[in-house]
């Protein structure tokens, strides 16, 4: 038996630290994407934070998966039976998963700004557009301001 659980320890360690990662990088994400919310004066929506649990379940949850996969594979004593016995014992599954969780978070706030900044100018110049010229504007201006004079009086 304990030939069987020999290097699962390890292993154990591993599959943890990796998960913690994992989660240290979804939540560097969650904070980037309030921060960069704040600047721009958006609400903080509780959509935003249920997609984050929604993440939260996928991500944790597939660590715990490609762990459970890792286990499998040095029960099964695969790396030894195809020659690789220097990578007995090395959750293989599970670091290629963290890593992979970790670019997707990376993108993703990279992401967030240029997103964000691009909508909003697309939006400016859809506004732009709508108003027309500059005649217009004045004109637009104006009859705003008269009108929020007559409110007052």
């Amino acid at each position: 038996m304990n030939e069987i659980l020999k290097g699962t320890n390890v292993m154990a360690l591993i599959d943890a630290i990796a998960a913690i990662i994992v989660f240290i990088a979804m939540m560097v994400d969650l904070a980037c994407g309030l921060y960069k919310a704040r600047l721009r004066g958006d609400a903080k929506r509780s959509e935003a934070l249920k997609r984050t649990g929604f993440k939260f379940v996928l991500y944790e949850g597939s660590m715990l998966i490609a762990a459970g996969v890792d286990l499998l594979i040095h029960f099964s004593h695969l790396f030894k039976l195809l020659g690789w016995d220097l990578l007995f014992g090395i959750p293989l599954v599970t670091i290629g998963l963290g890593i992979f969780w970790c670019v997707v978070e990376f993108l993703s706030v990279r992401e967030k700004a240029d997103e964000k900044i691009h909508t909003e100018i697309s939006k400016a110049e859809k506004l732009a557009q709508a108003l027309g010229t500059r005649e217009e504007l004045i004109s637009i201006l104006a009859e705003t301001i008269q009108k929020t004079n007559l409110k007052k009086e």
